[in-house]
């Protein structure tokens, strides 16, 4: 086995809970050192990226809404195009991807910020 050159120290601060937990996982995993339990634990779960923290909820609400009239314009446009009947399936088919495309949207918008901060 081959010998690190570690001369760097990361410290985590946490309570006795929180370090039991972690001393339960290291264990489970049978990882011999934190950084192999760390390695073992980033190969199996994805870890989803850090949340951008923005200052109030005013930027998040004009997206919202932004997306909001999105979904409102396809679902006119939807309504219209089936009273005259001039839609084709395809058509159709096209507007329910872009509805689920924007309601995708919202959702990742939603999960991605964190609002610090606001009212």
């Amino acid at each position: 086995m081959n010998r690190r050159n570690s001369s760097t120290k990361i410290i985590i601060r946490c309570s006795e809970e929180e370090k039991s937990a972690l001393l339960l996982v290291k264990s489970q995993l049978k990882a011999l050192t934190w950084l192999n339990m760390i390695k073992e634990l980033l190969n199996k779960k994805k870890i989803d990226p850090p949340k951008i923290i923005i200052q109030d909820n005013l930027y998040l609400l004009e997206i919202l809404t932004e997306l909001k009239r999105c979904g409102n314009n396809i679902n006119q446009v939807t309504k219209i195009a089936n009273i005259n009947k001039t839609i084709t399936p395809q058509e159709t088919n096209q507007l329910k991807k872009l509805a689920m495309q924007i309601s995708t949207l919202k959702n990742k918008v939603l999960k991605s910020f964190v609002v610090e901060g606001g009212k």
